[in-house]
């Protein structure tokens, strides 16, 4: 019913297209060629040209490359129809021949070139425009065919897929050139395209597999099952000694009455695909291995919640097999560290922050890395975890699991612990002797004003107060050393603006005649510097106040700290009369100038002197 419809569709289609045939027609009879081109041309189809002889007939089939050509099949001279026919054969053109002679030689002869039909004359229009679309009709499905087949073929081809053929009364295989080409051979070269079974197996089969293969083409020849199918991989080795793996598909071959004749088959070549998967499998294998090796107890899940690996460390610590556990699910796994069924970390790799805070208040997520703490049960016993958790996706960023390492940090939260309250002990007891130094330095500079009621002799006293005030300097230091809560992170600005205001207080009796102007940031540094720092401020601070403006002269003094880089940058400077031309400053006998020297090597700094106007000492440390 569908191939009646198919063709009545078909023919359908050519009747509305009938103006698009082109047919050349071939006829020696003028009369005869007038009244068939008339009745062509009544069904509406074209007729280009008109020939009488064979090679003027063939040069325009191949100019024109008609659709159709309607020829007689004798033509006057040395060339007939038939001779046409033959030369124009691989054009794939339909040719219909018209003949008065039914003669069996002629038929015959006529047959050999493969016409679309035979019209014997006399004949009437209705025979004629019936072979006509019948011809064309099987040119069509030729042509459908035809490309079925090449895409069949080129289908198998993009497949890697053979196709092969078994005769079990014969007891031969019958290949073709495509069979040969994926064993890397030609038919030529094995003798033609049949070949015995044990033939093919001592070519191609390995030895260590022509039992296998051989027992499972045994199951087919021995079946009486019609429907019968099986398939098999093995490797093969090509003619040129290459190794591949091949799938055979393996099927019963009957006859029309369903009578068995053998067997057939297409083998395809699966060695890139046989390779991907020995890499994934290889690749899975190492990644199974890492995380055996892993330290952290660790676990993952596919997509569907069951457990998919499970280490060493994680069997350790919950006394639980991989055997007892793998491919279990419903949370089976939270019962060795929560005691009931719920979601751990691992099933919260995709929820909102706001779900996870539910379950883990003082989570954190970096990324897709979600970490935690948690109290959980390790053998019953009451633990503090670390826990991390990372979804597992495929190369398309599709989720396909997750997984969870599991740390047991309660002996180092313990330790932890003990050693903040060990450390809370020590700067306890640091600030303590920092507070006892600088009672100390408070006393001895005590004891220096005390000891300077005694002495008359001004130079004398001038020593004793600048030793009272270095020891004020080493005591307000400590002063700070106690109070702060960072011994790394000192603030040396608001240090120099206590040290300073000190000074000016005790030595400048006249603030309206001497200034001092601040403009230092708040810099932090740490202990190892801020003591000689402390120190050179008081030297070159003090020598400003006592030598800068004598003879009751005005001026003002400068400290100025910043940041500048890496570099810390000190400038205490004075518009006073100016440091001594004759005196140099790294190479003097004054032991406040001495101090500062030093003590700038100490702490790797770099200090620069400018005379004019007044004196600015710059001293640049990191």
């Amino acid at each position: 019913m569908y191939c009646e419809y198919n063709f009545i569709s078909t023919v359908k289609l050519w009747l509305m297209n009938m103006a698009d045939i082109r047919i050349i027609l071939v006829e020696d009879q003028t009369i005869e060629a007038m009244n068939i081109k008339q009745s062509l041309e009544s069904f509406n189809y074209q007729v280009p040209f008109i020939s009488s002889n064979g090679p003027e007939a063939l040069d325009k089939i191949q100019e024109i490359r008609p659709d159709l050509v309607l020829m007689d099949v004798v033509l006057p001279g040395e060339m007939d129809g038939i001779d046409v026919a033959s030369q124009i054969k691989h054009l794939d053109i339909p040719v219909i021949f018209i003949t008065a002679y039914a003669d069996e030689s002629i038929i015959k002869k006529a047959t050999a070139t493969e016409p679309y039909g035979f019209i014997v004359k006399p004949y009437d229009e209705t025979e004629l425009k019936f072979a006509i679309e019948m011809a064309l009709y099987k040119k069509n499905v030729k042509e459908e065919l035809r490309w079925s087949e090449d895409r069949l073929k080129m289908g198998m081809e993009i497949a890697k897929l053979v196709y092969w053929e078994f005769d079990s009364q014969k007891d031969l295989f019958t290949f073709d050139d495509q069979f040969y080409s994926l064993y890397g051979t030609t038919a030529e070269e094995q003798g033609g395209y049949q070949m015995s079974p044990i033939d093919y197996a001592n070519r191609f089969v390995p030895p260590e597999e022509q039992a296998i293969v051989g027992a499972e083409v045994a199951k087919a020849l021995e079946t009486d099952d019609p429907n019968f199918s099986s398939t098999i991989g093995h490797s093969i080795i090509r003619a040129d000694g290459e190794k591949r793996y091949i799938l055979v598909r393996i099927r019963i071959r009957t006859d029309d009455k369903g009578k068995k004749l053998g067997t057939k088959g297409v083998n395809q070549d699966i060695t890139e695909q046989k390779m991907a998967e020995e890499a994934l499998k290889e690749a899975d294998q190492r990644l199974a291995d890492i995380i055996d090796f892993l330290p952290d107890a660790t676990f993952t899940i596919d997509d569907k919640g069951r457990v998919i690996s499970w280490n060493r460390a994680i069997n350790e610590m919950t006394q639980i097999n991989p055997e007892d556990i793998l491919g279990k699910d419903n949370y089976e796994y939270a019962l060795h560290f929560y005691g009931k069924r719920q979601p751990m970390l691992i099933d919260m790799v995709t929820s909102s922050d706001l779900e996870i805070s539910k379950k883990y208040p003082h989570f954190h997520r970096k990324g897709k890395v979600l970490t935690a703490e948690t109290e959980v049960y390790i053998k019953g016993e009451p633990r503090t975890a670390w826990v991390k958790a990372v979804p597992l996706e495929d190369s398309k960023g599709k989720y396909i699991g997750a997984i969870e390492a599991i740390r047991d940090i309660t002996d180092l939260k313990r330790t932890e612990k003990e050693l903040k309250k060990s450390l809370e002990e020590k700067e306890i007891l640091l600030k303590e002797i920092h507070h006892r130094v600088k009672n100390n330095l408070t006393i001895i500079s005590s004891l220096l004003n005390l000891q300077s009621e005694y002495i008359e002799d001004q130079e004398a006293i001038d020593i004793f107060l600048e030793s009272q005030n270095r020891a004020k300097t080493m005591a307000l230091i400590h002063e700070r050393l106690y109070q702060s809560t960072d011994l790394k992170n000192i603030d040396l600005g608001e240090y120099i603006r206590s040290l300073s205001g000190e000074l000016y207080n005790s030595m400048i009796s006249d603030t309206e005649r001497i200034k001092l102007d601040l403009k230092v940031e708040n810099v932090k540094i740490d202990i190892n510097t801020v003591v000689p720092l402390g120190l050179i401020v008081n030297e070159l601070v003090t020598n400003s106040m006592k030598y800068a403006f004598p003879d009751d002269r005005k001026g003002k003094i400068n400290i100025i700290l910043f940041r500048e880089d890496d570099d810390i940058i000190l400038k205490i400077s004075d518009d006073g009369i100016g440091f001594p031309e004759d005196l140099d400053y790294e190479s003097t006998n004054s032991l406040g100038l001495q101090l500062v020297n030093n003590l700038t090597m100490q702490i790797d700094g770099k200090l620069e002197l400018e005379r004019s106007p007044g004196t600015t000492f710059t001293l640049i440390f990191k």
